[in-house]
Parts: C-alpha cells; sequence; structure tokens
C-alpha cells in the first residue's frame, strides 16, 4: 500500500504540492525518490494516487496519476463526551477516526475535570489526520468547540437523535432507543468520570434525549464511547 500524505489543497488539478510537515515527513523520513507512488487525500473524500516529481528543500512536488472520490459514510454518528484525563482523550479520538464516526463534541458539565484548552484540541487534529492516513479513511473527523451541557441541549438535542449513557436507562437493544420514525443523525453523549448529574440527567431528557445503559460494568469514557460507536457504526 502506497504511503499516504494530507493536502488540504488537493483539488483536481494535475499537480499537488505538499509543504512544512508532509513534504518533511516523505523527503526525511520515508526517503521519497522522483518516481515513487504516493496517496494524496484532503479530508473532504477526494484521494489521489501520485507520482513524485520534484524534491525541493521545504516542498515536494506531485504529478496525479488518478483522481478517485469517496461518498461521505451512511451514517454521521456525533459523540459528545466528557474529557478524559491523561493521553486517554487522544485514543479516543484515534479510535473513533479509525471506526468512522463523523464527528466529536468535547463537554464540559458539572463534574467535569478536565477542560480541554485551544491548544490541546488543535493538537488532537492532527491526531485526527494521523488516524486517516494509517485507516484509509478520506474524511477528516471534525472535533468542535468545547460545549456546555446548557450549550449541548440547547443546540445538539433538537437536531440530532441523542442517547444519553446512564445507568437508568433502557437496554441497547430496545426499540425504545432506535425509533425507526427518527431519521436524524444519531449522537451519543457521555458523561465525565463521575457520571452526569441528576439535573444535567432530566434536564437532557426533558429536552428530547433518550436514556441507554451499558450494562453492570463501570466503564471509562473511551470505552464507553468507543463501545457504542462500533454498535452503531459496525
Amino acid at each position: 500500500m502506497a504511503h499516504r500524505f494530507y493536502c488540504e489543497q488537493l483539488n483536481e488539478a494535475g499537480v499537488v504540492t505538499l509543504t512544512e510537515t508532509e513534504a518533511h515527513h516523505l523527503m526525511h523520513v520515508l526517503r521519497g525518490a522522483p518516481n515513487d507512488i504516493v496517496d494524496v487525500f484532503n479530508g473532504n473524500g477526494l484521494a489521489a494516487t501520485c507520482r513524485i516529481a520534484t524534491l525541493r528543500k521545504r516542498e515536494v512536488e506531485l504529478e496525479v496519476v488518478s483522481f478517485r472520490r469517496d461518498t461521505p459514510p451512511p451514517t454521521f454518528l456525533t459523540l459528545a463526551t466528557g474529557v478524559p484525563k491523561g493521553d486517554r482523550f487522544d485514543w479516543l479520538i484515534e479510535k473513533a477516526t479509525e471506526l468512522g464516526v463523523g464527528r466529536i463534541i468535547p463537554l464540559v458539565t458539572s463534574r467535569s475535570v478536565v477542560d480541554p484548552r485551544t491548544s490541546k484540541l488543535d493538537k488532537l487534529r492532527q491526531t485526527v489526520i494521523s488516524a486517516c492516513k494509517q485507516s484509509g479513511r478520506n474524511h477528516l473527523m471534525e472535533i468542535t468547540k468545547v460545549h456546555s451541557w446548557a450549550d449541548f441541549v440547547k443546540q445538539v438535542i433538537p437536531e440530532q437523535r441523542v442517547l444519553v449513557a446512564h445507568p437508568q436507562g433502557d437496554t441497547w437493544d430496545s426499540a425504545s432507543c432506535h425509533p425507526s420514525t427518527d431519521l436524524r443523525p444519531p449522537c451519543v453523549a457521555i458523561g465525565p468520570e463521575g457520571g452526569f448529574s441528576d439535573e444535567e440527567f432530566r434536564t437532557a431528557i426533558s429536552a428530547g434525549a433518550h436514556p441507554v445503559h451499558l450494562g453492570r460494568q463501570i466503564l471509562r469514557i473511551e470505552t464507553a464511547a468507543i463501545a457504542l460507536a462500533a454498535k452503531i457504526l459496525l
């Protein structure tokens, strides 16, 4: 399989230029040479098989051999999650990207212990690109700005079919969790390590979300998020 590179500016012209990090990786890590074949994607569904044409000091010019365009996945899943400590959110982002999750919404609730800064979210977007390269995905997963619980209830629940993970929820297989008449894109909300407060839970249910429980075991944020994503997408 050809090595994959991300280029946001990729379009259906005949020449592609890699710069900065991607050019450095191709030239100095992979030791790319003229006429080597590589794969380039723009994160919006367009990909191209390319041949290395010219190596310069800080950029690589590629000649396009062929284009292909991927359609978006049939299910656009949003994961709205509390942010776990340490590098566990990086792991969640990587695996969610590999599974085909459409969007991540970082949540800050009354029991949150981590409030990610903008710089952290920017770094996580690089994790998304790396996971797309590894998995062959050509659509970047979106990471939104941090949402308060109030913002999430007001902005997301009316627009999507939201399942809230909670011990008082219905079983995953129950018909109430998957109404055939609700065609809105799905969203799963996972609380922080201490879970959602009673008030947050009541607010979400009153706004139209549906509670679902994940079994007897207590799961970490990232475990619950990836388990539910796999159930929906695989």
